[in-house]
């Protein structure tokens, strides 16, 4: 018995490919990429960026935050403001999401909503990881997945804009 827990813990979870309407990110300089979402595992966190992409909300926003292990943009102000400005990286649409927990692996190419991190929805803020990131197992919500132009992400700076989102046809 023990050995039959002890392989389904250790068992490999399958890599996560959602499968949801596709979000295509156009970079002004840079390609464009294309996350698949996840509504599934979290509908209305699907729902509410989907909403704003149709919108135009994301449309000519730079991306205010870029480390070796993730790239971030959402924030209304960064169009506007110089990068220097604290506002640039806070702010969103005004609709504070409820958490839904996914039983995801946060793992290179995952496409979640940022927050504080203590398991409350968050906005607008998209993060992308560049690298596994396991220890943010369980603490955000996830939108989906990158699935075509990783590449482009990886060349992605601070302050670069986003031209635009748009939801791209099935």
């Amino acid at each position: 018995m023990l050995a039959l827990i002890a392989a389904a813990v250790l068992a490999p979870q399958a890599a996560y490919a959602p499968t949801g309407p596709v979000i295509e990110v156009v970079m002004a300089n840079n390609g464009s990429f294309e996350i698949t979402t996840d509504p599934k595992r979290s509908p209305k966190t699907v729902a509410h960026i989907t909403k704003l992409v149709k919108d135009g909300f994301y449309d000519s926003q730079r991306v205010h935050r870029v480390e070796s292990w993730v790239t971030q943009w959402g924030a209304p102000a960064s169009k506007t403001k110089p990068m220097s400005d604290p506002d640039v990286l806070g702010g969103g649409s005004g609709k504070q999401m409820p958490f839904e927990k996914a039983d995801v692996d946060f793992t290179r190419g995952v496409v979640g909503i940022a927050s504080t991190g203590l398991q409350v929805g968050g906005d607008s803020q998209i993060f992308i990881l560049k690298q596994d990131t396991l220890r943010l197992y369980g603490s955000y919500a996830v939108l989906g997945k990158v699935t075509k132009g990783m590449d482009v992400v990886g060349r992605i700076q601070k302050g670069d804009r986003i031209a635009k989102m748009s939801m791209k046809k099935p």
